[in-house]
């Protein structure tokens, strides 16, 4: 009920006060941004995306001998202990380097893009993902740094608050960004470049699955998971990426995972369901690791399941059984982390619009199933 209040509020607030798109503006050297509390939702563990539009000028960054990081987001602001941070590592010599950080069994891990005089003073969208493995960074939807790291851990949350458009409180500015950052999304897994592109220039409504949601039109924010974050500082908002349109995602979640362990399946999307979607895909977070669970389904369907329904071995079966057009067994179901995606391309035919569909994801799983088996929740999702 919460998000879906605040979904309605940042639709309302985008409608009166922001007809034209908005984005946030900053300077580095004066202090400000944007501080979201802390919340286990800013650390999804079992991979991440952040993406966002940016603009930046690389030639104003002082040259005074003192160093400087124009962060666009960073998870945990205590000195040396954030969990991830995307930002550009320009020290104390306005070097050019657009840096992904995650700190993985206790050490940061990064991998780096050096970028041209002026390459981000136009308006350019850039993903980094982790997959528990490999760190990636992507501008316009294409890859242009990778790193694969020798271990497979997951992002741990710390406590500590997210800043959008600073980092480290501990020199004032020297951590703020030097031009715009709109439409900043942070999901629960590592959307392959396909998905990145496919959205990049798609301002989007609320999507279930924990994706962070901040379009910063003019507002703080989280349109997907309810999370109100609050300026500081000097900020300003100011005309944001002209590319970016508002699209309405149709898929909600409905229904509760089903596990006798705390970590919860859930089932979401990295795309939206348009015809002609060639990336769209069903995924599961925080399913049961390879090591427990050797195989997964992904049900299809037409209709959803009736109200108060006994669960079936001991699942909340979140569709009619009678109605099922979809049923694919996976073998070695998820990533190392526990993840799991199924690629399901939706072809451009003007008969789909408006069709919906009810999926499930389902793990065999000795060690959390109720009777060797745990599921996600359900997810309906709306062609358009």
């Amino acid at each position: 009920m919460r998000t879906a209040l605040l979904s309605t509020l940042a639709f309302t607030l985008a409608a009166a006060t922001a007809p034209a798109q908005i984005g946030l503006q900053l300077t580095t050297g004066v202090d400000g941004g944007i501080v979201i509390p802390a919340d286990p939702l800013l650390v999804p563990p079992t991979g991440i995306t952040v993406e966002a539009w940016i603009t930046f000028n690389d030639s104003t960054i002082p040259l005074n001998g003192l160093f400087y990081w124009p962060t666009i987001v960073r998870q945990n602001i205590q000195n040396g202990q954030e969990v991830y941070n995307l930002r550009v590592s320009s020290g104390n010599t306005g070097a050019r380097s657009l840096q992904w950080t995650v700190r993985v069994n206790g050490q940061l891990q990064s991998v780096s893009y050096v970028f041209a005089a002026g390459e981000f003073v136009p308006w350019t969208h850039v993903a980094a993902t982790y997959d528990g493995q490999n760190l990636r960074i992507y501008k316009n939807g294409a890859q242009v740094a990778a790193r694969t790291l020798t271990t497979t851990a997951e992002l741990v949350y710390s406590g500590d608050v997210l800043r959008i458009g600073n980092g480290d409180p501990v020199a004032p500015g020297r951590e703020t960004w030097n031009g715009m950052i709109d439409e900043l999304r942070i999901w629960p897994v590592a959307r392959t470049a396909g998905e990145i592109l496919s959205t990049k220039n798609q301002s989007l409504g609320a999507l279930p699955g924990k994706l962070l949601n901040f379009t910063l039109d003019g507002f703080e924010i989280d349109i997907s998971s309810g999370l109100i974050g609050a300026t500081f500082g000097t900020t300003a908002y100011a005309a944001g990426a002209p590319l970016a349109q508002l699209v309405s995602t149709s898929v909600s979640s409905f229904g509760q995972s089903t596990t006798t362990c705390g970590r919860s399946i859930d089932a979401l999307v990295a795309s939206v369901p348009s015809i002609g979607n060639a990336d769209f895909a069903i995924w599961a977070a925080r399913g049961p690791r390879p090591a427990q669970s050797g195989v997964g389904l992904l049900f299809g369907a037409v209709a959803q399941a009736q109200p108060g329904l006994p669960p079936a071995l001991g699942v909340n079966v979140a569709f009619d059984l009678n109605s099922v057009v979809y049923q694919v067994a996976i073998l070695g179901p998820t990533t190392l982390l526990g993840n799991a995606r199924w690629p399901l391309p939706l072809p451009n035919d003007p008969a789909f619009p408006g069709a919906t569909l009810y999926f499930q994801w389902a793990f065999l799983d000795s060690v959390c199933g109720p009777q060797g088996i745990t599921a996600s929740d359900g997810l309906q999702v709306t062609l358009q």
